[in-house]
């Protein structure tokens, strides 16, 4: 491609894609106004119920799946650490949730606790300062993976013009406390994650690990921490506050902190299911016959996006091989490709049941990705694929039942495959040419019958027209006027009501997807 055409389409691209991924046992006290244990035991697993799993060569897991569950666990496990807590993100957002979870850390820290974080560089755009004053703390110690080397407004235009190096992202979500607990999904540190965004909730999973699996997670961790692409943040990171400002933001901090703890959120998640269970040994991990992680290697950002030696892709085929009768897969950001497609093909043909959920271009925080999915609708419905777009509007019959829930609109954030009901894949990477090709992943394997069927039967649950449009592929009525050929073209099934266009889509999202997908760019997607 000509060098002044790519630039072009890049300077469209990357804003798009970047800035679019109750019964308490009496040791326990309150901490502005959520819970916090003053019992502190050599080991965490003490509050987890696992008899029976012999942890030295099993692993076992309880699923995250609601989000004030997802949160209140990453505090709990902070607040219980007693040697060291390790933090892997793509995105960590300096909001509610965010500045709560770091207020935790702090606190944690001041414990003795050493305390390791490793974000992707995006995360710190415009938070050089705030961050570089939390790595002040002899007990934390940050690091930036594959860092933008200019920190002042000139950022993006270095993003852009580097697009081959700063356009590789680590995309992996990891939490690692003590060595002995591990959570990892699709979810990042902010309010969108967990609920407690006024506009937008993103549908997400997470999964809470223990036993053998937790090494390796471990060791997936100190690979990319002691990786060339980690740049340690005080080496990084210029600028300082001045004592006046740090006591100011001292003040705003712990007014944020105290106003966060009143809020309506905070308490749902202090009588989170996940709460009320912990201190009663009431959260039940399911042992796995067999648990595998795969992970791209850090050097992936700085080698050639076609050399498969740092792609994890090229390691998990296996977890694929042998599908007999069902796969099921959850993707926010969908486009599957022409290997994907022809393995769909041989699948079909064989009789495989294909289900494939993902975002509609209404609830979706990343259209561009849509202009890439929106060319693969039509292979994927003559092969016998199940297509489903979920609804932005399915949370309009839970917010009137929860007050703490603010946001009016969903998106789909989750990402995980099932196979068999025998079979859970769950991790941070997408369906999509960026996930395979540019950024770094992880995925977790987990064979397990038990843990895969009930997954399987809350996604069957779920998975209809009140929340999600059925895709079809028919022709579109005519006109009295119209003439010559009918047209045809997906179809989106909404109950009774059949739709010939995105529905519920503004028209700039739409006119802006069909413009972005006459160009050669899904390779960035």
């Amino acid at each position: 491609m000509h060098k002044n055409i790519k630039l072009f389409i890049l300077s469209i691209i990357v804003p798009l894609y970047f800035y679019g991924c109750g019964i308490i046992t009496p040791k326990v006290q309150r901490e502005n106004g959520i819970i916090e244990s003053s019992e502190r035991d050599s080991s965490i697993l003490k509050y987890f119920s696992y008899r029976g799993i012999n942890l030295s060569n099993s692993s076992a897991f309880y699923s995250l799946d609601d989000p004030k569950d997802a949160f209140a666990s990453r505090l709990f496990l902070v607040d219980h650490a007693k040697k060291s807590i390790d933090i892997q993100y793509y995105i960590y957002e300096n909001d509610k949730t965010g500045l709560f979870f770091s207020y935790r850390l702090l606190k944690a820290a001041d414990r003795g606790v050493k305390i390791r974080i490793l974000l992707d560089d995006l995360a710190s755009s415009g938070l050089d300062r705030e961050w570089r004053s939390l790595s002040e703390h002899k007990n934390i110690e940050l690091r930036l993976f594959n860092p933008n080397r200019l920190r002042s407004s000139f950022r993006n235009l270095g993003l852009l013009f580097n697009i081959d190096s700063l356009g590789k992202r680590m995309h992996n979500k990891a939490l690692i406390v003590d060595g002995s607990v591990a959570i990892v999904g699709g979810r990042n540190i902010g309010d969108v994650y967990f609920a407690a965004d006024d506009d937008t909730l993103f549908f997400d999973y997470d999964i809470l690990s223990i036993g053998k699996i937790v090494p390796e997670i471990s060791a997936q961790f100190n690979l990319y921490w002691s990786s060339r692409q980690a740049v340690p943040a005080k080496r990084l990171l210029e600028g300082r506050f001045s004592k006046k400002e740090m006591r100011k933001k001292s003040k705003i901090f712990q007014n944020n902190i105290d106003t966060f703890t009143r809020s309506s959120f905070a308490k749902a998640v202090e009588n989170s299911d996940f709460y009320q269970k912990v201190f009663n040994h009431g959260i039940k991990f399911s042992r796995a016959d067999e648990a595998r992680l795969y992970y791209d290697y850090p050097e992936k950002v700085a080698t050639s996006e076609d050399d498969p030696r740092t792609h994890l892709s090229s390691r998990v085929k296996d977890a694929f091989d042998h599908i007999e009768k069902e796969l099921t897969i959850i993707s926010p950001y969908f486009i599957p490709g022409k290997a994907m497609i022809e393995s769909f093909k041989n699948m079909r043909a064989r009789g495989v049941k294909i289900t494939v959920v993902t975002n509609s271009l209404a609830s979706t925080d990343v259209f561009a990705v849509y202009s890439g999915y929106r060319w693969h609708i039509k292979s994927l419905l003559d092969i016998g694929v199940d297509l489903y777009e979920l609804k932005p509007q399915t949370l309009k019959g839970r917010t009137r039942s929860k007050k703490w829930l603010k946001a009016n609109r969903a998106s789909l954030h989750t990402k995980m495959m099932v196979i068999d009901d025998y079979r859970l894949i769950v991790g941070s990477a997408n369906i999509d040419p960026r996930s395979i090709k540019l950024n770094t992943e992880l995925l977790l394997v987990i064979d397990s019958k038990k843990i895969a069927k009930r997954k399987q039967e809350i996604l069957d649950d779920l998975i209809n027209k009140e929340n999600f449009y059925k895709l079809s592929w028919g022709a579109y009525p005519l006109e009295e006027e119209d003439q010559g050929m009918p047209i045809y073209g997906p179809i989106w099934m909404d109950r009774d009501r059949l739709y010939y266009s995105p529905p519920n889509s503004s028209y700039f999202r739409t006119l802006g997807t069909d413009i972005l997908s006459i160009l050669p760019i899904e390779g960035y997607l």
